[in-house]
């Protein structure tokens, strides 16, 4: 099984990550992170050289039938568990919060892990951020943008059928908010494929990875 986004420049931790997760083999995962974190490997490390690559090669495998859902969906909780494991460190890292953010998954999207990555990272660098994960309804997200007022609204849809969706909700916060709607960025495997599609859906910016858009959020508010 040949895996390009994993393997291309791949790490020995990238590569046993993997084979972990396409086993569904959680304790084994555990011991590569644990085994990582132990070497020096920190949490942006471990979220974009090893996390998010696998799971793109996950997702990749799954679009081209060479996985089941089930397959996938543990691969999925598995990653989320050591996710949670890494969390109490990056709020005790954190410094003081000085901006915030929402972010969601349109209502017809289930697949919220690389928000939730961008979340985290987010978080470590200092942002108030209100995760409120899959398939969020459009009015409940309006209503709670206009309550909350936050700098920027992150949006992710993870397949080309969910974007028309995000478009409708990113029209339905502009019209809720005018001029004083948020900072819009989206997020997710559509716009990787089409740089000019954020724009054109109504967004204000994307990026290709969670770091680039942690780095285009923080520069924008500094």
């Amino acid at each position: 099984m040949t895996m390009p986004e994993v393997t291309h420049g791949a790490t020995d931790v990238q590569r046993a990550y993997f084979d972990a997760l396409r086993a569904g083999d959680r304790r084994r995962a555990f011991a590569v992170v644990d085994d990582a974190r132990a070497g020096g490997l920190d949490v942006e490390g471990l979220y974009l050289d090893v996390l998010q690559p696998a799971m793109r090669e996950i997702g990749r495998l799954w679009q081209r039938c060479e996985m089941t859902v089930a397959q996938e969906h543990l691969a999925t909780a598995i990653t989320q568990m050591v996710m949670a494991r890494t969390y109490d460190e990056i709020v005790a890292e954190a410094p003081k919060s000085t901006h915030s953010a929402i972010a969601a998954c349109p209502e017809t999207e289930r697949h919220d892990l690389g928000l939730r990555m961008i979340c985290d990272l987010l978080e470590r660098a200092g942002w108030d951020v209100t995760y409120l994960g899959a398939a969020v309804p459009t009015d409940s997200l309006v209503q709670l943008t206009r309550a909350r007022r936050p700098d920027a609204l992150v949006l992710s849809a993870s397949l080309p059928p969910h974007v028309p969706p995000l478009q409708d909700t990113i029209a339905a916060v502009r019209d809720a908010m005018g001029d004083d709607a948020p900072y819009i960025v989206v997020g997710g495997r559509p716009f990787l494929d089409d740089e000019g599609l954020a724009v054109r859906i109504g967004a204000d910016g994307t990026a290709r990875d969670a770091a680039a858009l942690v780095r285009c959020l923080t520069s924008r508010f500094p």
